[in-house]
């Protein structure tokens, strides 16, 4: 069978045989197997797999567009229909839309808490050795020093035993260990 016919329809191309036969297929399919009027089809495509497999790839370049840990992807594409999703997040770390080391560095270095930092690197679902990982070698005196001199700009009209309650709970409220507060702002 022989290709008669390439239309451009709204979003889709319109593939038209030489028997008649007329299949909607996505730009990316049309450029991936070389489709052009008066080539000869091959059977062996299945344009409805092809189709499918392409939009699973543009939702999942949308959804990871927002920042999301591999297992996050892995459960949206399960959650779109997908069953097979093993070679589009190889695609997707391959052209580096997921990597979730990168995306471990990024949030150790956000002046979070060590609790606050435990907490949202198991709510995007990391690995458990990589939670380990990072948590072992996360120093929390950094992003504390970081928030104390925000939270002293922020309170610096505040007199004075109230200014130091203020500032004492914003950095509780923030995650960080009384303790370290305590021994930070000279408090006994």
């Amino acid at each position: 069978m022989k290709i008669v016919e390439i239309r451009k329809l709204k979003n889709k191309y319109q593939i038209t045989l030489d028997n008649g036969e007329k299949h909607l297929v996505l730009e990316d399919t049309i450029v991936k197997y070389r489709l052009l009027p008066g080539q000869e089809f091959n059977q062996d495509i299945d344009l409805e797999k092809e189709n499918f497999k392409e939009k699973m790839y543009q939702k999942a370049l949308r959804f990871a567009s927002y920042g999301k840990s591999e297992n996050q992807m892995i459960e949206y594409l399960n959650a779109q229909g997908m069953e097979n999703t093993y070679d589009l997040i190889m695609r997707l770390k391959k052209e580096r839309w997921i990597d979730d080391k990168k995306m471990i560095l990024a949030l150790a270095r956000k002046d979070f808490s060590y609790l606050m930092l435990e907490s949202k690197l198991r709510f995007y679902k990391f690995e458990e050795k990589d939670i380990e990982w990072i948590l072992s070698s996360y120093d929390e005196l950094i992003p504390l020093k970081k928030q104390l001199s925000i939270a002293y700009k922020k309170y610096e009209k505040e007199v004075y035993p109230k200014k130091q309650e203020k500032i004492y709970r914003y950095l509780v409220s923030k995650g960080f260990n009384e303790s370290s507060i305590q021994s930070l702002m000279h408090l006994s």
